[in-house]
């Protein structure tokens, strides 16, 4: 299970997100509003990934907690914000996030994001270095056998994917025999260690 802190100060939209978040022991998530109360829980946990709204309507925005965090201790950061102008944009690119992702979100492509977030930042710490080969092998694979292969690679089990992108565990074994057959792979090991080699950066 992913332990997430959620920043978020619209109530419908935080309840909504710890909503779907806790759904099937998918992660357990602690949720702040505000810049104190976000500060609070950091310093007091560690959490495999940030979700922070830009604009919280207070005097420190989203982008100003995760600079504050990054002092810190280091966390992935995703942003989910209404905006997508240049000025927010640039602003936010300064504290290096995974990726933003803009309201109305969906459900599917925001704990795809969260588990390649926390993949790509495993590689950083691990200092993995990028298989140009794999890479390019990346190709061979349809948009679902991506995903599949990101979340198998955080340490998940089949169950567990099955839950995350809503399909059952026998075509969750399907995409697993697909992705081998493709990569010329035969065990989870080796998978893994290629998702861990392969610049993944999108679905």
């Amino acid at each position: 299970m992913l332990y997430i802190l959620l920043i978020e100060d619209e109530f419908i939209i935080c309840k909504d997100l710890k909503t779907q978040l806790s759904k099937n022991n998918y992660a357990k998530v602690d949720t702040a509003k505000n810049y104190k109360d976000a500060l609070h829980l950091y310093t007091q946990n560690t959490y495999d990934i940030v979700i922070s709204d830009i604009n919280l309507n207070a005097q420190k925005d989203g982008i100003d907690i995760v600079i504050e965090f990054s002092k810190i201790k280091k966390t992935p950061v995703v942003y989910l914000t209404a905006y997508s102008d240049s000025y927010i944009i640039e602003k936010a690119e300064k504290t290096m996030p995974f990726a933003y992702i803009l309201k109305p979100y969906n459900n599917n492509q925001l704990k795809t994001t969260i588990n390649l977030a926390i993949l790509n930042f495993s590689k950083k710490n691990n200092s993995a270095k990028e298989n140009l080969n794999n890479t390019l092998r990346l190709d061979l694979l349809t948009k679902r056998e991506k995903e599949v292969l990101i979340i198998l690679s955080t340490g998940k089990i089949s169950r567990d994917i099955a839950d995350v992108l809503n399909i059952s565990i026998n075509t969750v074994e399907q995409h697993k025999k697909n992705i081998k057959k493709k990569l010329e792979l035969k065990t989870i090991g080796e998978l893994v260690n290629f998702a861990m080699t392969s610049k993944m950066l999108q679905v």
